[in-house]
């Protein structure tokens, strides 16, 4: 079996892509397994991946497959920008991080300390429960504020990122004759097979593929 996304080999009976964690949607007997899709989604509140077609054989010679895909080039060339968009969206998901406890305690503690420098004179001498009281209140605060902040983004941009997923995969669904795996419908990869096929530094789709 080939992944529909990735395009990497699978065997017999795999259920989840091990390269790209791509839903298998046909078993060996050909029945569809959506169900196992829409349950993954579910459990964490995301609308459910839109299932990949079955891929079409790869055209037969090089001049086929070089016809095919200037084709299907021109197909694909109007989610150019939804890919793109997606791309952005994986950027921002990947460079959020978990707001740190560790940090809300040590910036809670300093400006806890500043606070009760500027009015603690006017409290008696040695009351640091007043310091202990504001460092607390501080970091608990400023860390539960800055986690849900994190939480609403999160889900926001998984959100965002499923959206534009199954844009393309419902416009990759409605492809004819497409032999082409998901992840090698963006602009460059098309450019680079139908040049390098055009000047015979590739010699097919499938050596290109096992190569890639």
């Amino acid at each position: 079996m080939i992944c529909r996304r990735c395009g990497c080999m699978l065997d017999k009976g795999t259920r989840i892509c091990p390269f790209c964690g791509e839903p298998v949607t046909f078993d060996e007997t050909g029945r569809r397994l959506d169900a196992q899709a829409g349950q993954a989604a579910e459990t964490n509140g995301l609308p459910a991946l839109v299932a990949l077609r079955e891929l079409s054989p790869v055209p037969g010679t090089r001049e086929e497959t070089i016809a095919e895909l200037r084709r299907l080039q021109k197909y694909f060339s109007d989610m150019d920008e939804k890919y793109a968009v997606l791309e952005d969206l994986w950027m921002m998901s990947s460079r959020w991080r978990q707001p740190s406890r560790s940090h809300w305690l040590i910036g809670g503690g300093l400006l806890a300390l500043l606070l009760y420098l500027l009015i603690g004179i006017h409290f008696p001498a040695g009351v640091i429960v007043l310091f202990l009281v504001l460092w607390g209140l501080i970091s608990y605060l400023g860390y539960q504020r800055s986690w849900r902040a994190y939480l609403a983004h999160k889900r926001k941009t998984e959100l965002d990122i499923r959206m534009t997923e199954n844009q393309i995969r419902n416009f990759y669904n409605d492809a004819t004759r497409c032999f082409l795996p998901l992840d090698y419908t963006s602009p460059d990869v098309f450019h680079e097979l139908i040049l390098g096929l055009d000047s015979g530094m590739i010699t097919s789709f499938e050596d290109y593929r096992i190569n890639n």
